[in-house]
């Protein structure tokens, strides 16, 4: 995406002749007359920085900067101004402007000042992308284990990593880590210093997936006051990672191909094509295939997000890596905690060991997290894992209900059940049926998806789906 600027100034000279130099030096560069003008063309094009003489007929440079400033945050402005007015220059940098030029400057003063903004506007975007990064994981993003099965995935990871613009397809239960391989796959890459953006298909309603996704213009729609740059352009140069892409809607997955095949896509209420370089990663809970020939997935995004295949498996097909897991969240809990418990005793470990966890790996850390929290000695004992015992007190992933696990069946008669768990008994029971695809659930329920996805989130189901 080139370097825009746009020079706001009324006097000919001095606008066409900023304009005019920097475009020799390889920047796309813009000259307007007028503030409204300005205002126009900012809507119409995307700009990284504005030259702003502050003494403008119609609105005035300090009322368009403090407009700019309020709705385009994220360009960089430097303001024009005579010898004489320096002290209304270093005034509209209290309001926001970057810096200012003085119209007796020379031209390398001018290249110096713009190469000086570009590298801010650089700075600011990885600084963006370091504090997101962290706010989203903390800590290490290691794969924990050394069962055959991890060290499948971890190859796969290191296979794949090397190759750009290449789309990947991350298939596992709930719970697995598709998530953790697909930021792997980022670390690794030559694109582990830009963003790594996720988003939860299941998270958003579909009225909203397409604004979120692709941005929309100011005006779009009636609540659209300004323009919003989607996700698309926020993961530009980096990664943008669809968790649970079974949930899009057909238009939406329609609208996702054709940026996939041309790699260009328009804001909604846009007219622009807009190119973005990023990769592409999806995951999924459930069997696409199968969705294909039902038809609720297109086949042509299938194909098209199947270039490369990785199966993420349950914890119960590799639970020689159980104990090695618990160390870790023991320690990761040990320093959130501020606790020194060691580790976990014989026969405690060997409950554990013998559990089929529906909830994958997210599930044994909810056990962990609880039994932390419980624990008063130095040492885990079968005491902090009585929710193992089907007494019915506690269901394994560390949220109250009288009803045991509901995915053990016949575990306990409806009759002796409140209204609140059957409920969760029959969601569950929807789900499994339909291999928790959610959007199937909810049709069958004869509910809205964004009750289901609330009813999830309410219940915390996620961790056994």
């Amino acid at each position: 995406m080139g370097f825009k600027i746009l020079v706001v100034d009324d006097e000919k000279t001095v606008g066409t002749g900023i304009s005019r130099h920097l475009a020799r030096e390889g920047y796309q560069t813009f000259w307007v007359r007028t503030g409204e003008e300005a205002l126009e063309k900012i809507v119409q094009e995307d700009f990284h920085l504005i030259f702003l003489d502050l003494n403008l007929p119609g609105i005035g440079g300090m009322p368009l900067l403090e407009r700019i400033k309020q709705e385009f945050p994220e360009i960089l402005v430097i303001i024009i101004t005579a010898y004489g007015n320096v002290e209304m220059a270093v005034q509209a940098m209290k309001i926001g402007a970057f810096d200012y030029l003085t119209k007796s400057s020379d031209m390398e003063e001018l290249k110096l000042l713009v190469k000086k903004a570009l590298e801010t506007k650089n700075l600011r975007k990885e600084i963006k992308s370091l504090r997101a990064e962290i706010n989203r994981h903390h800590g290490n993003i290691n794969l924990v284990g050394n069962s055959p099965a991890i060290e499948e995935v971890r190859h796969l990871i290191k296979k794949v990593s090397g190759i750009d613009h290449c789309s990947i397809l991350i298939i596992g239960e709930s719970g697995t880590g598709k998530e953790l391989v697909a930021r792997n796959i980022h670390r690794q890459s030559e694109r582990a210093k830009e963003p790594f953006i996720d988003i939860s298909c299941s998270a958003l309603p579909s009225s909203l997936m397409e604004s979120e996704l692709f941005g929309f213009e100011k005006g779009a729609f009636t609540d659209a006051k300004n323009k919003k740059l989607g996700l698309l352009e926020l993961a530009d140069g980096g990664t943008l990672f669809f968790d649970e892409i079974a949930t899009l809607e057909l238009s939406t997955q329609a609208k996702l191909l054709r940026f996939l095949e041309q790699r260009t896509f328009r804001r909604v209420g846009g007219v622009k094509d807009i190119s973005v370089n990023i990769n592409v990663m999806a995951a999924a809970n459930t069997d696409l295939r199968k969705m294909v020939e039902e038809g609720t997935f297109r086949p042509d995004l299938y194909y098209r997000l199947n270039i490369f295949l990785i199966r993420v498996p349950p914890l119960r097909q590799r639970k020689e890596d159980i104990p090695l897991l618990i160390q870790y969240f023991i320690n990761k809990f040990n320093n959130d905690f501020h606790k020194n418990i060691q580790g976990i005793d014989p026969s405690a470990q060997k409950v554990m060991m013998g559990y089929d966890y529906p909830g994958n790996v997210r599930e044994l850390k909810n056990i962990i997290e609880r039994a932390m929290i419980m624990e008063e000695e130095n040492v885990i004992t079968r005491n902090e894992l009585d929710f193992f015992k089907n007494r019915g007190e506690d269901m394994p992933g560390n949220y109250p209900t009288p009803i045991g696990s509901p995915f053990r069946e016949g575990f306990e008669s409806d009759e002796n059940l409140s209204l609140k768990e059957l409920e969760i008994r029959y969601i569950v029971k929807i789900l499994k049926k339909n291999g928790g695809n959610k959007v199937k659930a909810a049709k069958m329920l004869g509910i809205a998806r964004s009750t289901l996805f609330n009813k999830i989130k309410e219940y915390r189901l996620n961790d056994y789906l």
